[in-house]
């Protein structure tokens, strides 16, 4: 069997046919929208002066829309948001050998535009895409000392509260993606994996890579 959807994979579209993989069903002028699971594999982060962080696997969620311009061709976009877990060790500016470790849970957040190529017109097929983001980051690491904010509720009055400043960070990536794809009637499920680059300031790799394995389902309209 593993041996048959390796051949079917590796199959020219005429020899496609073949397998049962073309057929009739067109995506072609169909616009979609999708939600799935995004798998975040763990990942180490170094950064300048020897900081670093090690972020662990975590599961976040994805939603998108996208339009299919042919069999081929799909242009979208989409919001993914994730919280991973963290360690990672804090080095001083003044002496190399004072460090500190620090732990918390990031926030995540990303808008995308993607263009996805399908191999075959047929209702299951292998594609690859690539894709533009813009990422936003909060550490939860304090930013500052507590501050007090007022407000005022429509039922309960003024209100007073402290609140902490935290340190976020805004970035752009890029990223490129290759699975699978079986399209039933009126929907559609897709299995892949993605790697992405991200421009993160001070980093050390300049642009550190980050995995992770998705699963999608959507509907065609």
């Amino acid at each position: 069997a593993a041996a048959l959807c390796l051949s079917a994979l590796l199959a020219t579209p005429g020899q496609a046919q073949s397998f049962g993989i073309g057929g009739s069903q067109s995506r072609s002028g169909d616009w979609e929208a999708y939600g799935g699971l995004r798998m975040a594999l763990s990942e180490s982060v170094d950064f300048e002066g020897g900081s670093n962080i090690d972020l662990d696997d975590d599961l976040g969620f994805t939603f998108g829309v996208g339009y299919n311009m042919n069999d081929h061709w799909l242009f979208g976009g989409e919001i993914n948001w994730h919280s991973p877990d963290y360690d990672g060790t804090v080095v001083s500016a003044d002496s190399p050998l004072v460090s500190e470790r620090l732990s918390g849970e990031l926030e995540m957040f990303a808008l995308s535009g993607s263009a996805t190529y399908h191999l075959f017109e047929g209702p299951f097929t292998p594609f690859v895409s690539a894709s533009v983001s813009y990422t936003w980051i909060d550490t939860n690491i304090a930013d500052g000392p507590p501050q007090l904010g007022c407000w005022w509720d429509p039922w309960w009055g003024q209100i007073c509260n402290y609140y902490v400043d935290t340190k976020d960070e805004e970035e752009f990536g890029y990223g490129i993606a290759a699975g699978v794809r079986k399209d039933f009637t009126g929907w559609f499920a897709r299995l892949a994996y993605e790697q992405r680059w991200l421009d993160i300031s001070n980093s050390a790799d300049g642009s550190p890579s980050f995995g992770s394995i998705r699963l999608d389902f959507g509907s065609r309209f």
